[in-house]
């Protein structure tokens, strides 16, 4: 193949997780008298909470208890949303699959590292990954490309015959500014407006490998 290697975002994009985090970040939220609807916590799925909690607090808010906010969140995410997450169907297989066609394959993720294990283990994918990334391994989370970037050096594949998969506008972004070519799919749940920039859109990944000859066919020429 021309392909040689594919980036997956995890949440929303591998496992069933946008409408867990939404509900968790309006519950941490309201632990600090603070109320947002679901609209608007919803719109910012995607990023981590060091770009989300500035993006929707003041500095006076910031400075009083914006750390204290992304603790206590990530905290009472694992306590009661993480062991309730689904993956999408037959993930595996879809790895599987992608091997065969001599790909390699990362997960990047801006979650604790603790998260992108358990994932990894709940998708049974560890033994047919290159690497994975998390929290760690960037300063600031997506939509700045150094989590993409970060799996991308993991990988050891050409960056012009590498691709990233993910669910949200920010990783289309955080892809475009490595630069990568990116996959959107509609599994996170956002319109299709958010995700046109993607170079392809696909309603989740089982249909993306359905088309990998076709994803192949964007890399002929590079």
């Amino acid at each position: 193949m021309h392909l040689q290697g594919i980036i997956f975002d995890i949440d929303g994009t591998l496992v069933d997780s946008n409408e867990a985090h939404i509900d968790c970040w309006i519950e941490a939220f309201q632990s600090f008298h603070k109320t947002f609807d679901r609209a608007t916590i919803g719109s910012q799925m995607g990023k981590g909470g060091d770009l989300l909690v500035p993006d929707l607090l003041n500095a006076r808010e910031m400075r009083s208890f914006g750390e204290d906010l992304q603790k206590s969140r990530g905290k009472l995410y694992k306590e009661k949303y993480l062991r309730a997450i689904k993956p999408f169907p037959a993930i595996r297989s879809l790895f599987q699959s992608l091997r065969a066609e001599g790909l390699k394959l990362a997960l990047a993720s801006s979650s604790d590292a603790e998260e992108v294990k358990y994932y990894t283990g709940l998708l049974e994918v560890g033994d047919l990954l290159e690497g994975s990334t998390s929290k760690k391994d960037a300063r600031f989370s997506k939509p700045s490309p150094e989590i993409f970037a970060a799996a991308l050096e993991q990988l050891g594949t050409d960056d012009a015959r590498t691709i990233a998969v993910g669910d949200t506008p920010y990783d289309i972004l955080a892809a475009h500014r490595v630069p990568l070519p990116v996959i959107a799919v509609r599994s996170g749940g956002f319109e299709d407006e958010l995700l046109k920039k993607a170079e392809f859109l696909f309603d989740d990944v089982a249909e993306m490998g359905r088309e990998i000859d076709r994803i192949d066919e964007y890399f002929r020429n590079d």
